[in-house]
């Protein structure tokens, strides 16, 4: 690669050995290259030399075991490139799940794969993308290398060994986030109270008032409780027994014949147009668009 010029905007096809690739990774000299954005994520891993970095604005120094995942539309460039080699893993979303074509949010992307996960942490905890991190016992390289020989030689099955492959390194740089932010997280997971109401609502998902049932069998307040979940969480109750709601319908959905107006009743939502909107708010789709990219053969109605 060289340098080029600014506001330049790279496509997935421009680097895939296939137009209908859908993840391609390569190993790179990477040479000096100005500021670009990409219509893709790219994961990015330093196997030798060393380079200063901008990302997102911010500089830095990488060197051999250092990694970042850049999002849809972010500004990066590399200078001072001193015998730097990289392995490049560029992906579009639905390469890990065919629900996902057309995201161009990591986060999102992370709610999706990860949603329970992403419940208890993510809203507290920093973004992954555009953010460094280093490969401290070698598993993230190990990974990638096995990738790059699957896409060299593209063998049956090898989509599928690319997606399990690519989760587990999202799954352990997940772990490090959590880890990295891990004071912050477990100041918020140290209330009995909300790992009780949690625990609580997780079991009794489907049933209505949550809150108030909750305050009654424990004796709390519903304005203290309100107050303290939110505060510890970054969510409201109300907000939480949606996404494990929208969670549930999902498996449902994707898994079943049952119609969506069923799904929803077993949910706990009586009316199927208000659970159309929230299930539009937290998945950016519709219950049957969800459906049809999952493949469900189920009723819409």
């Amino acid at each position: 690669m060289t340098f080029m010029k600014r506001d330049v905007t790279l496509k997935l096809e421009e680097n895939a050995s296939q137009s209908y690739d859908k993840i391609v990774i390569k190993p790179y000299e990477q040479e000096d290259i100005g500021p670009h954005r990409h219509q893709f994520f790219e994961l990015a891993y330093v196997t030798g030399g060393s380079v200063r970095h901008t990302l997102n604005g911010v500089q830095g120094t990488l060197g051999r075991g250092d990694y970042f995942i850049v999002d849809y539309g972010t500004e990066h460039s590399y200078q001072n490139s001193r015998n730097l080699t990289l392995i490049n893993c560029l992906f579009l979303p639905e390469s890990i799940d065919e629900t996902l074509a057309g995201c161009k949010d990591f986060q999102e992307l992370m709610q999706v794969c990860f949603i329970r996960y992403y419940q208890r942490y993510f809203s507290r905890v920093r973004t992954p993308v555009n953010r460094i991190f280093h490969d401290d016992d070698g598993r993230i390289r190990e990974l990638l290398v096995g990738m790059q020989e699957e896409y060299k030689e593209k063998r049956i099955g090898y989509e599928e060994i690319f997606k399990s492959r690519l989760l587990e390194i999202l799954t352990l740089t997940m772990r490090k986030i959590i880890y990295q932010d891990l004071e912050r997280v477990e100041q918020a997971e140290q209330s009995g109270i909300i790992l009780s109401a949690i625990q609580y609502f997780d079991a009794h998902f489907k049933e209505h008032t949550l809150l108030e049932r909750f305050c009654r069998e424990f004796h709390y307040s519903s304005q203290y409780m309100s107050r303290r979940f939110h505060l510890e969480t970054g969510m409201t109750v109300l907000e939480y027994i949606q996404r494990v709601r929208v969670e549930k319908a999902c498996e449902f959905i994707a898994g079943s014949d049952n119609s969506i107006q069923e799904i929803a009743a077993w949910v706990g939502y009586e009316n199927v147009k208000y659970f159309n909107r929230v299930f539009q708010k937290l998945m950016h789709m519709s219950p049957g668009e969800y459906r049809r990219k999952a493949g469900g053969k189920g009723r819409i109605l």
